[in-house]
């Protein structure tokens, strides 16, 4: 089976529909081509915090998101997508997602930080100026009560409704990208595989691919991350199919080795499936320690889910030959775990228990009246320097002064039994690597020259380097890059 399009877009996420909406209200007709099936649809988007990110001034934003680069990313990339965060509230309410101001950027310390400002989609009906809403502190997202704004759910059934009222956009799902089509040195086309057999999908005006990075795919995380073994909360169908489809066309790609990182969560379920989870070390008090029970690091940075704290995971031992850190073992008492569940679980896979007793009877938590019992259930290589590293931290509570500068008011000590010890590991929701673009979303070759019909957009590839810019930039990413990518295919196809 033949379709005709003039865009096709590979990947229904927020890239995807960002990608799709555009073109269509351009008068063009959108093939949105999802690998999952329709009622088991879920993307990065789906399964994210379901914040996106903006700014308020296109200079000072592109000096905040070139210094968060690292030098990864050409500063006219960082820009462009400077000049779409600047319009992104106002993108996201023009396709009927109302959203307040809900946090910050991530680093205070970096020049442009004051012109970041992030948004969370509102649920239907709610007026954002009618919310009693407290920022929180410059560079972190650590809400105090209940949350007034929904999650990636929220966006996403926002995303379909707005996807649906789109006659020019028409989604097939069940349809797995595995080639791209090109013909005259210009990309025509992608065929996919189905359950009833191939089909094949023309593309008078190029190909967006926006279908995700790779961290379901263990080959690609072992060759191209930092360390091994990294483990993935997001999306199940992220395997890397665009990177290879991509690659079989000439692309180049860039920053393989960057993700959004933090300690997470990694566990067998009883029916043998392997689950990773993202974790909350809030409230305190906590303390994390390496294989052989020392602290190595500010914990704080974990607590209030800042994306630099999964550095300190990677550190590599050259006298042991070793990774000390992976994994690392999060300490805490019966005050944290009484305080609220540890994860909110795996989106559609697994729901965490209110209580965390189902995952202390499944052994995810070890649990023990001392902390050095606790820490050799959980397989910390010195359960007895845990517990006197233990012993330390809680000394420094009742100074008031950590050796790793946490602040004041996450000093408590964890000294109400039972004790609890969990292993974690670096590992996070998205990988950034992916085929190299331009600052007009083209997948360039590796002689940084555009591969014609060929565009990229969202967490594949994405232009985000060394620094993960703020809470929601990868959905602010996949916004900006997405309309970019389909502006782009109806220009250059003129």
């Amino acid at each position: 089976m033949t379709h005709d399009f003039d865009l096709v877009v590979v990947g229904y996420g927020a890239a995807g529909v960002a990608a799709a909406i555009t073109a269509a209200r351009r008068g063009a007709r959108v093939a949105l081509v999802d690998k999952q099936p329709e009622d088991a649809h879920f993307s990065s988007t789906r399964m994210s915090g379901g914040l996106f990110m903006g700014a308020t001034d296109i200079d000072q934003a592109t000096v905040y998101l070139d210094a968060c680069s690292g030098g990864m990313i050409p500063v006219e990339v960082s820009r462009a997508w400077a000049e779409r965060a600047v319009e992104v509230q106002a993108w996201a309410r023009d396709i009927g997602i109302e959203s307040m101001h809900a946090a910050g950027g991530w680093y205070p310390k970096l020049p442009g930080f004051e012109s970041i400002e992030v948004y969370a989609p509102m649920p239907r009906g709610v007026d954002p100026a009618s919310v009693d809403y407290t920022l929180p502190a410059p560079g972190e997202l650590a809400f105090k009560g209940p949350v007034p704004f929904g999650n990636g759910q929220t966006l996403h059934d926002q995303l379909v409704e707005a996807v649906d009222a789109e006659p020019n956009v028409h989604p097939f799902f069940g349809h797995r990208a595995e080639r791209l089509l090109q013909a005259d040195d210009r990309i025509v086309g992608v065929r996919c595989e189905t359950a009833e057999g191939t089909v094949t999908f023309r593309a008078g005006k190029g190909v967006v691919l926006s279908c995700g990075g790779f961290e379901q795919n263990q080959e690609m995380i072992l060759n191209h991350l930092k360390a091994y073994p990294i483990y993935f909360y997001g999306a199940p169908s992220n395997t890397g199919d665009g990177i290879r489809m991509a690659q079989a066309v000439g692309a180049d790609l860039w920053h393989m080795n960057q993700m959004i990182g933090r300690a997470v969560g990694h566990f067998t379920h009883p029916d043998g499936r392997d689950i990773s989870f993202n974790i909350s070390v809030n409230p305190p008090g906590y303390a994390i320690v390496d294989k052989y029970g020392r602290r190595f690091a500010n914990e704080y940075l974990q607590a209030v889910s800042k994306p630099n704290f999964y550095y300190e995971l990677l550190h590599y031992d050259a006298d042991l030959l070793e990774h000390p850190r992976i994994p690392a073992y999060w300490i805490f008492d019966s005050r944290r775990l009484n305080a609220r569940p540890l994860s909110g679980g795996s989106f559609g896979h697994y729901a965490w228990s209110k209580d965390n007793r189902a995952e202390i009877e499944m052994g995810w938590i070890k649990e023990a009246d001392s902390v050095e019992e606790a820490a050799r259930l959980a397989g910390c290589l010195d359960p007895e320097c845990a517990a006197a590293t233990v012993a330390a931290y809680n000394a420094a509570c009742a100074a008031g002064e950590d050796e790793f500068g946490r602040p004041m008011s996450s000093l408590v000590p964890i000294d109400e039994p039972p004790y609890y010890c969990v292993p974690v590991y670096p590992g996070g929701a998205t990988t950034n690597g992916g085929p190299r673009r331009d600052a007009k979303a083209r997948i360039l070759n590796p002689f940084g020259e555009p591969i014609r019909g060929l565009y990229g957009a969202g967490e594949l590839g994405g232009a985000i380097g060394v620094l993960y810019p703020s809470p929601g930039a990868n959905l602010g990413e996949a916004f900006a890059f997405g309309a970019m990518a389909a502006e782009t295919a109806l220009e250059d196809a003129i």
